[in-house]
This record gives structure tokens, sequence and C-alpha cells, in this order.
């Protein structure tokens, strides 16, 4: 089959300082799809300005072709495109691709749109970091475009697929068509079984001493991310262990969070142990492993919300491919697996001293560590290979398909209710329920009247008159 997937730049293969959760996701849907016999052109949205790269294979069956938002939005790129290529398929790999391409791809082709973890939940998360209801709106349209239009969709987590029924229905989507039919499906987090060697010193020696105890956080730090708790545990265990050192690599989200991480910057900077903090930035994708083989411990912590409940945190995956288990919170489906497994290590949201607790155990018990090292990769490489996690999307490339309801007129949904209205309608409900009840009574009661007169009477129609003159008088 000939697909045309859209994702989000910067992928791996393409390089930079910040690559995304978005772009490793397109990067792992491409490399499963034509390694399983489709050839797939993969359009990466690119963030960088300046001159795009020309259309070129990075893998067999695999064309990358950047491409600008301006020209997917206002130049007509997909519809060319789909005229060049004939894709039997478009697939979107994650939120912002899956909803350009129900606005822009062809309304006659197949799509997959994949919601690369819960739109309004993160709309949610960023509402209440900056203080505004108002930052949701963008996020229910991007994820109502989608479920309008789209064949099927996938998740994050069994939380999320299960979480998308219930949004497909408030859409109008299950319906007589898609009876027995699924709709939503779960694609949970993946990673590749390239394994890179330690191949240069870059923090033990020359930014921590050779036997510091590493605390690392890699990646960007979202609307999510409980920065007081990370800092007041961290402060904690530095107080009791002159040993434990923290190194980040990763930083800001502009637009989407410029708060979060200057927060923590700042809180850093009145700290007395600030010499043991080394915020390092983002970094060039290349040679990150060098950093998860030096550390001791990842680290990563939500505030507890739907967000977290409904994603997943990719960057458990990366650490663990290179030995390197975390300590965490349990939100994520995919923490929960890896706590039962022990290969991370719980505390409660936002309990500082817990976490205070957790790091000074962890850092004098080397043993504990080290057996969830030894494990931590043979895990990792066969319960999240992108060949494994891709297998619903796979199934559904081999024979793309327009869902049972496309071109069907679909029941009203919810979306235009309101509580007064709804009010209303349950009273009318109520009063007509209260009308057919006393209805149905008389209707009982005649009937029984009738038989008990067939049955005592020789002459019922008789009776039936003195009864009927009865009542009148």
């Amino acid at each position: 089959m000939r697909i045309l997937l859209l994702g989000q730049s910067p992928l791996p293969v393409e390089g930079g300082n910040q690559i995304n959760a978005p772009g490793v996701r397109a990067w792992h849907f491409g490399r499963a799809l034509a390694q399983a016999g489709h050839r797939v052109r993969l359009v990466a949205i690119q963030t960088k300005t300046g001159k795009v790269d020309e259309p070129h294979e990075v893998a067999p069956g695999l064309v990358l072709q950047p491409a600008t938002e301006t020209e997917i939005t206002a130049q007509g790129l997909l519809t060319r495109l789909e005229a060049e290529f004939e894709p039997d398929g478009l697939i979107g790999a994650s939120v912002w691709p899956s909803y350009l391409l129900a606005l822009f791809g062809s309304t006659e082709k197949p799509l997959w749109g994949d919601l690369f973890g819960s739109p309004l939940a993160e709309g949610q998360a960023k509402a209440a970091l900056y203080g505004d209801d108002r930052l949701i709106e963008p996020f229910a349209r991007f994820e109502a475009t989608v479920l309008e239009r789209a064949d099927a969709v996938s998740g994050v987590s069994r939380y999320q697929e299960y979480a998308l029924v219930g949004a497909l229905a408030a859409h109008g989507r299950l319906n007589r068509y898609t009876y027995g039919r699924p709709l939503a499906y779960n694609i949970p987090a993946a990673l590749d079984d390239e394994l890179l060697p330690h191949d240069c010193t870059v923090i033990r020696g020359t930014v921590v001493p050779e036997d510091a105890f590493v605390v690392l956080w890699s990646g960007g730090y979202n609307t999510w991310t409980d920065v007081e708790t990370l800092f007041a545990g961290l402060e904690g265990a530095m107080s009791q262990n002159p040993r434990l050192h923290f190194v980040s690599t990763g930083g800001a989200l502009p637009p989407h969070d410029s708060l979060t991480y200057p927060h923590l910057q700042t809180l850093i900077e009145n700290s007395p142990y600030r010499e043991r903090y080394h915020l390092l930035g983002w970094l060039p994708y290349e040679g990150l492993q060098n950093y998860y083989y030096e550390s001791d411990l990842g680290i990563i912590l939500d505030k507890w919300s739907y967000e977290g409940v409904l994603g997943s945190r990719t960057r458990l995956l990366d650490w663990l491919k290179y030995g390197l288990p975390a300590a965490i919170t349990l939100t994520a489906e995919l923490t929960q697996e890896l706590a039962q497994v022990n290969l991370a290590f719980p505390f409660p949201h936002g309990d500082g001293p817990a976490l205070t607790r957790l790091l000074s155990e962890l850092a004098t018990n080397p043993a504990k560590l080290q057996s969830a090292r030894e494990r931590a990769s043979d895990y990792a490489m066969q319960n999240f290979h992108y060949l494994k996690t891709c297998a619903p999307l796979l199934a559904w490339a081999e024979a793309p398909r327009r869902a049972s309801d496309a071109g069907q007129t679909r029941p009203l949904t919810l979306s235009g209710s309101n509580r007064e209205t709804e009010q209303l309608l349950a009273s009318y409900k109520s009063q007509i329920e209260a009308k057919n009840a006393q209805i149905a009574s008389l209707e009982q009661w005649a009937h029984e009247m009738e038989t008990t007169l067939k049955q005592t009477d020789p002459t019922p129609g008789a009776k039936l008159k003195r009864l009927l003159n009865k009542v009148k008088k």
C-alpha cells in the first residue's frame, strides 16, 4: 500500500537540539509501515526557518519530505502529493498533523488520526498554569475536527483509548453504522532497537565529581511538571547526601509553556546547594545516550491531572533502553507498569519529603538500582519496540478503509446542549411519562371491567349501560 504520513519535525533522523515526542512518534510510525512493506511518504512539518530540504529516502520504502506549515495550509501541498503519490491511506502522527490532514487532506481517502495524548486534558493543564480557560478552546477544536473526520483514531494508552470512545460517542460516531466495529485503538509510546555505545564522557569528572550520585532530567519542562516538589525533594536529599547532583538536559517549551522551566531556575538560584544543580539546556540529539550511561537515576514527576492519566511519559523508555531506571509519580499507565516490574520507583504526587526519602534510599542502595539496570534494556526492547506497539496501525494499513458511517447522516450530539434546555426537556419528558402512565391505568381498568362483566352478567351490555348512567349522575 501507499501511505501518506504527516508528522511533526524534528524527527530523530533529522537531528537537532530539541527532538520532541511527536517527532519520535512520526519516525516510529514511518519505520514500522516501511518495514511492513508499504511505500511511505513522510511529510515532516518543519519548525526551523530557512530553506527546506528536498524529498529523500531515509530508509527502504520511506521517503522523507520536509515541508513548511504554510505549504500545507495555504499552498495545497497535500492535494498535490495525493495526485502525485496516489496514497491508499492518510495517517497523522500526533494531534496537530492529524488535525491538518482532517482539514486539508482528501475527504475521500481513509484517514487514521493519532491523538498522541488528550488534547483537551493538555488544554486543561495549560489553562490551569496560565489561569485562563480561554486557552482550552483551540485544543477542543483540534480534537473535534479529528474525531468527526477520522476513520480510525489512536491514543497512547488504554486509558486514552477508552476516553476516545466516550469522545467519539459525544460526536455522534457511536451510531447504527459503526455498531460492532472498533474506531479507537491503543498505540503505546515506543523505541527502536538501535543501541548506541557510550562513546564520550560528558558529565563525570567535568560537570560533576567522578563519584557523584547523578539524578538526571532530560526533555521539556511541560505544564504538568511539578517543579515545586522536584526542588523540595532534591533540596532535602542534597542536605543529607553531599554526593547527590542534579543534571538537566532540556528546558522550556515555548510558546506552549514558557513559565515552568524559568520557575525552576528561580528556585535553584536561591538554593544553598545551587552549585550541585546543573541545567545544561537543550542539547543535540546525537550523544544524549552518554548522559543516560553516566547517570544513576532518571526522574520525572507530575502534578496529578487527566493529562498525565490519559497520556504517557516517553522519556522513560529512552532511559530504560540504556539501563537507567527512574523515580516517578504514578500517573500514566506506563509509569504504573514500570513500577509493577520494579524498573521505576514511585513516590506520591506533591510529596517533597517522600521524594527526599526515596532519593536518599536509592543513593545508598546500589544493589537495588543495579538489579533494575540489568533488566531495564531487555524489558523495554521486548515490550515497547515500535513494530510491536504499532500492530493496530499496521493491520489497518494492510487495507485502509473508510469508517462505516462515512457519508451517513449521524445522530445529534450533545455539543449544543445547556443546563436550562436539558432541565426543560427533562421536565417535558416526565410530564409525558406521567400522562402515559395515567392512560395505561385507564386502559387497564377498562379491560378489567370488560372481562368482569363478561364473566358475571349474561347481558353485559345492559349492565354496562346502567354503570355508565350511574357515572354520568
